[in-house]
């Protein structure tokens, strides 16, 4: 069962859409503790392909202003459904992410910490890209995508966790 590891909804459990993979616990609670040090006084979390908010609902318990975008239908529902059991403030933005990087920039939304981890059957690397090069991170932000730890990219630094692997670029 996935839960929320720390903050204000320590504990809650989430529901899992069928089509998501969530982020194993090792990994976000290494990702959150390293967080927890560089962003002290936080700031804006964006979780691309959300899928059950796992990481984006970490965010938000953790004192992060997020945002979680997917848009699988079931995995929206239950996002909102555990939003709602968290009981804690967050944006669902039900849109594909190439929809949403363009309008977002377009808006000038800005966030300090951008994560992805898209469905693996997907260029892992251009969909990262995208995100780097969207401009939605703010100066001594923090891009993060989740690959298999098999994958490894030309920048960033990277960070493994079992079979699955965390590159994290500075902006």
């Amino acid at each position: 069962m996935v839960r929320i590891l720390g903050g204000k909804a320590r504990g809650v459990p989430l529901k899992v859409p069928s089509s998501a993979r969530p982020s194993p616990v090792r990994l976000r609670k290494a990702l959150f503790d390293y967080l927890r040090l560089r962003y002290p006084g936080r700031g804006r979390f964006l979780d691309l392909y959300a899928g059950s908010g796992a990481v984006g609902l970490e965010a938000a318990s953790e004192g992060f202003e997020a945002t979680l975008v997917e848009k699988d239908r079931e995995a929206i529902a239950l996002l909102r459904e555990n939003l709602r059991r968290t009981g804690l403030p967050a944006r669902i933005v039900p849109l594909p992410v190439e929809v949403f990087l363009p309008e977002a920039r377009a808006r000038g939304e800005r966030y300090t910490v951008a994560f992805m981890a898209p469905p693996y059957a997907l260029d892992l690397a251009e969909a990262f890209r995208a995100l780097l090069e969207s401009g939605l991170v703010e100066e001594g932000g923090l891009c993060v995508l989740q690959h298999p730890k098999e994958l490894y990219l030309p920048f960033g630094e990277r960070r493994v966790y079992g079979e699955n692997a965390l590159t994290l670029v500075e902006v």
